[in-house]
């Protein structure tokens, strides 16, 4: 049995074989995670966005970010507006802001979203959204919601269906590519195309532009993504498929041993693996998705390789 997720979209980075990472100063690292299994009235419940959420926590409080999570009941509109507040009193420009969200999320038609936008808006949903349109949020409002928080960096994942259109319209991929069942490509092509995507962006386009914040999404624009089936054995995910990948990346996605784990990196890590072990693996070709990133010749250091 399978569980869809409403998900994000986008293509490549930079080279995760460039040269390695220098810290150029310190800084800090703050987080504001929410993951939602159990939504009100019990409506579209899912099995393991809390655990997703448990679990980076414990990751990223392992790396040294401060963390506000929230789940379930408490992953509410009012309870995210209080928590950016906090971390907005702490965190200064050049620190390090990381925004998770593990749930449902979905697309409706709202009217154009702007300069190269389409009739469709995508949304994660909170606690109390599929009941209540208000509590839901879409790219722009999202990115409002954020806005208090002064960090420069800011990096938001996404482990929700349709969530890469959460990612600007010039750097968006619908659905599963072509390349997807066919191997897929390297990253050195991905991030060829990432950048010359890059460089024609359109500074007016709708969604939620490079420069305002890095964006990983679970899925594309168009496309599910999956939690793990309770009968699946080898291995037994207890997560959502995206997430627990994700998971794993302080320990893999190291790819120039630099010992820095960069979003670029860590997407191409998420990426591959999803496409190895779910794609292939266990024969869920017709539930196939990738993720998505966002960004051009822009990159942070997320994690500290283990």
């Amino acid at each position: 049995m399978k569980l869809t997720r409403l998900a994000v979209a986008g293509l490549g980075l930079l080279a995760a074989f460039a040269p390695g990472c220098v810290l150029d100063a310190p800084y800090d690292k703050f987080a504001i995670v929410y993951g939602i299994s159990d939504y009100e009235g019990g409506l579209n419940d899912l099995k393991y966005a809390a655990a997703d959420a448990a679990d980076m926590e414990a990751m990223l409080a392992g790396q040294g970010y401060a963390v506000w999570r929230k789940t379930d009941d408490l992953a509410t509109l009012a309870n995210l507006q209080a928590d950016v507040a906090a971390v907005a009193f702490s965190a200064k420009e050049n620190d390090l802001f990381l925004f998770f969200f593990s749930g449902h999320g979905g697309q409706k038609g709202s009217g154009q979203e702007g300069a190269g936008g389409d009739s469709q808006n995508e949304w994660i949903y909170l606690y109390n959204s599929l009941s209540d349109s208000t509590q839901t949020l879409n790219d722009d409002q999202l990115l409002s919601a954020l806005a208090p928080i002064p960090c420069k960096r800011k990096v938001l994942i996404l482990d929700s269906c349709d969530s890469g259109g959460f990612i600007g319209n010039g750097l968006e991929a619908d659905g599963t590519p072509p390349s997807l069942l066919e191997g897929g490509q390297s990253l050195p092509a991905t991030l060829g195309e990432a950048i010359a995507l890059y460089a024609n962006f359109d500074a007016g386009s709708a969604d939620i532009p490079p420069w305002k914040a890095l964006v990983i999404s679970a899925s594309g624009e168009r496309e599910y993504c999956y939690e793990s089936p309770e009968d699946l054995e080898d291995p037994p995910y207890f997560h959502g498929v995206f997430t627990y990948f994700l998971l794993e990346a302080e320990r893999g996605g190291d790819r120039n041993r630099d010992g820095y784990v960069t979003v670029t990196e860590a997407y191409d890590y998420v990426r591959a693996k999803i496409y190895t072990e779910w794609n292939l693996r266990n024969g869920f070709a017709a539930d196939a998705f990738s993720p998505h990133v966002s960004g051009g010749p822009v990159d942070y250091v997320l994690l500290k390789a283990r």
